[in-house]
This record gives structure tokens, sequence and C-alpha cells, in this order.
């Protein structure tokens, strides 16, 4: 796609074929700021390279447009010269540093494997968590358009034939049978609620009347307010929970192993001797390479 979006570029903005220019093709001009061809796509992130349309980055190339306008404005009025902007200027560069260092150093949250054993002690040392704070039901639904058909349909269901039944009569797709979620019961249509409170586990409705249809339910499962999650309903929760701290514990690490090669130099007690209007002077310097055990304590909480 993108090949073609080039050509087309290529074409109608420098009047040539791509093949043999000694250049990237200028796709816009703002003072002495220019966009070409090449600098257009670099700016897309690969994993969007498939799939964003031209309209997308013709959109960008006038968003560019009026940045650079806004921009050299700005420049004129020498904005970029204020104190206050200097500063901030600095702050989002160092910023900028710290994340892209970080980002550099860190195993992204997707890669990181966090084992079985782990996610099962999360779960056992934190199950306060994990208590439904609603009336929850796992179930199947057979949806049909008119009456007639859903009451066929509910004469032939049978707990070993109500999957295929789905696939066969309802107009609402089956889910996957392993991996059907709870749902909270005040969530979904009332008088599908009720039915489904009132009908016991392994138990099937009769014909419901819906907003979208006629339906029969299957009850899967249902669990209390108060209950306990179990721990597949979580499990991608707390994965997500450990893998963060390993990120920041491997990040923690980065830091230490940093400051042992620079001199680190802290005064925490002047923070308190000021917040209770006490003269700074009275503070003990420390050493430059060392911290105080008040310091080393309050930055390891």
């Amino acid at each position: 796609m993108f090949r073609t979006v080039a050509a087309v570029f290529c074409i109608t903005l420098a009047g040539a074929g791509c093949k043999s220019r000694p250049a990237s093709p200028v796709i816009a001009r703002v003072g002495s700021s220019v966009l070409t061809l090449d600098e257009l796509y670099k700016s897309i992130p690969p994993d969007y390279s498939d799939f964003i349309t031209r309209e997308q980055i013709v959109n960008y190339v006038k968003q560019w447009v009026d940045n650079k306008i806004l921009y050299h404005e700005a420049l004129r009025l020498k904005i970029d010269k204020e104190e206050t902007i200097r500063e901030r200027l600095r702050r989002m560069k160092e910023d900028l540093l710290c994340a892209e260092l970080t980002s550099r150093n860190a195993v992204p949250l997707q890669d990181i494997r966090v084992p079985d054993s782990l996610i099962e002690k999360y779960y056992g040392e934190n199950k306060a968590r994990f208590v439904r704070e609603k009336n929850v039901a796992k179930y199947l639904q057979i949806v049909c358009d008119d009456a007639a058909t859903a009451r066929k349909v509910r004469g032939l269901v049978t707990a070993d034939n109500f999957m295929s039944l789905a696939a066969k009569y309802s107009k609402v797709p089956p889910p996957d049978d392993r991996n059907i979620p709870y749902v909270k019961l005040d969530e979904i249509p009332p008088e599908l609620a009720q039915e489904v409170a009132a009908t016991p586990v392994n138990g099937t409705t009769g014909v419901i009347k819906i907003a979208v249809g006629y339906c029969i339910v299957r009850v899967l499962d249902k669990q209390p307010k108060g209950a306990l999650c179990k721990l597949d309903e979580v499990r991608d929760d707390i994965t997500n929970i450990l893998a963060a701290k390993m990120q920041n514990a491997a990040v923690e690490q980065l830091i230490a192993s940093l400051r042992t090669k620079m001199i680190v130099e802290t005064h925490l007690e002047v923070i308190a001797d000021q917040h209770q209007n006490a003269p700074a002077e009275a503070a003990a310097p420390k050493t430059a390479d060392t911290l105080s055990d008040t310091a080393t304590q309050e930055i390891k909480e």
C-alpha cells in the first residue's frame, strides 16, 4: 500500500519516478523548514505502516504545516528566549532523555514472562483485592429474530447441543466456550438478569423477549457479591501488576548501578528544617559522595 502511496506522491509532487531521484521529494515547506517524502515515512511507526491510509498521511502533512507555522511565529516573537520557557524546555529535554534511557534499558511489559508460581503467590497473599463487588453470572445465549424460531430452538436444546444450536440459529455469534467471562447482572437488560438470577446453574431459561429479539440462556455459573474471584479470572491483571513490578525493579537496579559511578549528595534534613522555619544553615553538610542515614532511609521508602 505504501509503495502505491509513495508512487502517487512522487508523480504528483515531484513530477518524476522514484527509482532514479537523486533526493527525496519535498512534500511541504514552511519558511526554512522542509518535509520530505523520506522524512514523512520515517515518522510513521512500523506497526502502522501497513494500515495507515493516504487520507491519514495527508492529514499528517497538514498538521505538520500548521505546527511549523505556529513554531516559526513563536521564534519570530522570541518566545523561546523567555526565561520561563527556556526552563520548561530544559526540563522537557531532561525528562525526555530520562524516559528514553529507561525505555532502552527496560524490557517491554508484553515480553516479561511472569512465572505461574509468582502469580499464584500474589493471588494467595492479596485475595482481599479480588472480592466481587456485585453479583455475577457466566452464561451462553441463543438469540433469534422471532419468537417461533426461539420456541423451536428451546424445544431442541440440551446441555450437549447448546453450542451447536447457537452456531446454527443465533444471530449473536457464540463465544469461545473455553473463555466465557463473568457478567455483572446489573449491567445486562433487567428482563435477562431476572431470568438468569432465577435459573439454577447448568439450567436453561425459557424464551426471553429482549430488545434485539428472543433469546434462550444456559446458565453456566453464578457467583454472589462478596465471593472471591477465581484465579483464572484475574490472572491477566495479576500478570500485568507483577510485570510492572519487575520492570520497575529493573529500572531501580539500573539507577543503583549508575549511582555508584557518580557523586550523589542529598540534604533532605534541610527540607524538614525549612518546613519548621529553622535556619537552613543549621544543617550539617554531607560529604559529596555519601548519603546520610536519614536520607538513605527516605529514598528507600
